[in-house]
Parts: C-alpha cells; structure tokens; sequence
C-alpha cells in the first residue's frame, strides 16, 4: 500500500467514525441516517453526473450501481438498529472488526488476491485488538466475554450482521471498481441506496420521525451527510491503487476514534483497557501499512 493511499484511508476511517457518533446521539436513528444520506447525495449529484457523462456510464455499470446501493441500504437499516439495542464503543468495534476479518480470506477467495506474511501479521493484529476493545476487563476470565455475548445480545448480532454487509459491499464495491466505474459514481448509487432504503422503512416506521429528527438536528445531520461521502469516497479512491485486504483493516483506524469518543463522550466501556487494545490496533494499522 501506498503512503498517499494509507492517508486517505486513515482520515477516511477518523471521518466515519465521527459521522457514526453523530447516528448513536441521534434521536431516531433511521431517520437521522436517511436524512443524513439525501443531504450526501445532494452534495455529491453534481459532480457523479459529470463523471457519468464524462466516462460514459453503461447499462453495466449501471447495474453494478444499482447492487452497490442496495447492499448499502440494508446496511444503513442494520447500522441503525445496532446503535439502538447497543453502545457505540461496542457495536462499533464488532461490525468494522467482523468486516476486516470476513474481507481478506473472501478477498483471497473470491478476488484471487495475495496477502503477503506481513501484511498477515498486520491484520492479525487489528482483528485483536477490535476484539480486546470489546472486552470490559483486564482479567483473564473476561477474554471469552465476546464469545459468550455473540449468540444471546441482541446488539451484538446486529453488528455481527453489518459486519457481513461490510465484507459484501467491500468487496463487490472492488469488483465495480475494476469494471472502471467512477468511485465518484459509485459513491452516489450507495449514498442513493442509503437514502431510499432508509428513508422508506422510516416513513412506514413512523412518518413524523423525519421532520421532528430535522427540526432537532440539522447541524448534526448537514455534517454527517457530508462525512458519509467524504468517507467512503477516499476509501473507493484508494481501492483503485490497492488491494482491498489492504485497504479495508487500514481503515478501521476509525475503531480507536470510536471507541474513545463512546468512552469520553457516552461514558461506556473500560475505557483504559480500551486505550491499550487501541495502541494493538494502531500498531497493525502500521504493520499493514509498511507491508508489501
């Protein structure tokens, strides 16, 4: 990976986890999210028109749009349930970090990538310490918490399950890319899957849920919408010069800025044994970063 491309996946990871902040202090998550989603595709329709005409967006890509927006639709759906049954210092860390270990060994299945032995270790360390960011303790007797938690707590297979569609729009999101649609296109058929699917079950849900949620948060939901694109977009601008095994655990950097703001600002979690499996997590992202 490429020290420009490590950057940009970085400062991709610190702006997704602020926009995840702002969804956990919202008051109706589905439709701050939806909210949030039609102010990034507003922002963002401009310029996706142009580089449509520009590269001369086909029937194909089109359809390889459309798949990227439904699968990121789902994901705005169970995102949001996940921070209503849970904490954002846990359901954070559980979805990216399912997500990062579901991504190289589908990459290196269904994409015939490579990952090299230190790029290995690298990855090998992040996934420990997302898991040690979950653990409320020091003690040894708390390592099988996670394990224990996985099939009983609600919040839990919510994240579980978002991080599944992570892996999926990680790595169909690369396939669309090699089929040479514009990351600045693509963004807009997810941050449009986002909006429709979002907003739909909220007005079905309850349909003054969205104009009471503007009203209340409209600073909040201006900034979230555009940290939505802006996140995801150097993420796909980096996936045009690396390989997704790379770029995706890079990325959750973004878990040890969530999970302190959920400790710091939201008062959950054991926030210094959260500080030591963020320096574990820091230290794989420089492993991956430095790999071949």
């Amino acid at each position: 990976m490429t020290t420009a491309a490590l950057a940009l996946v970085i400062l991709s990871g610190v702006c997704h986890a602020t926009w995840n902040l702002l969804l956990k202090r919202s008051g109706h998550k589905t439709s701050f999210l939806a909210l949030a989603s039609i102010v990034g595709g507003a922002a963002l329709l401009g310029p996706a028109l142009v580089a449509a005409f520009v590269t001369n967006l086909s029937a194909r890509g089109i359809a390889f749009g459309c798949v990227t927006g439904s699968i990121h639709g789902v994901y705005g759906l169970s995102l949001a349930r996940g921070y209503r049954l849970g904490d954002l210092s846990s359901v954070y860390p559980v979805a990216r970090g399912a997500g990062l270990g579901l991504v190289p060994v589908a990459a290196a299945l269904l994409l015939n990538e490579e990952i090299s032995t230190v790029a290995a270790l690298g990855i090998v360390m992040v996934v420990a310490g997302i898991y040690a960011v979950h653990i409320e303790g020091s003690r040894l007797s708390d390592l099988a918490t996670p394990l224990r938690t996985l099939g009983g707590n609600p919040a839990t297979r919510a994240a579980l399950f978002t991080g599944a569609l992570i892996a999926t729009y990680y790595l169909w999101d690369k396939h669309a890319l090699d089929e040479e649609l514009s990351p600045v296109v693509l963004n807009q058929f997810a941050m449009t899957g986002h909006a429709i699917i979002t907003a739909s079950a909220a007005f079905l849900t309850s349909p003054s849920s969205l104009s009471a949620e503007w009203k209340e948060r409209r600073f909040s939901i201006v900034v979230a919408g555009v940290l939505i694109v802006v996140a995801y977009l150097l993420v796909l601008v980096a996936l045009e010069t690396s390989q997704v095994s790379y770029v995706a655990p890079v990325r959750e950097v973004g878990i040890v800025f969530g999970a302190t703001v959920g400790v710091l600002f939201l008062g959950e979690g054991a926030g210094l044994w959260r500080v030591w499996a963020a320096a574990l997590i820091v230290a794989g992202v420089v492993t991956l970063g430095l790999a071949p």
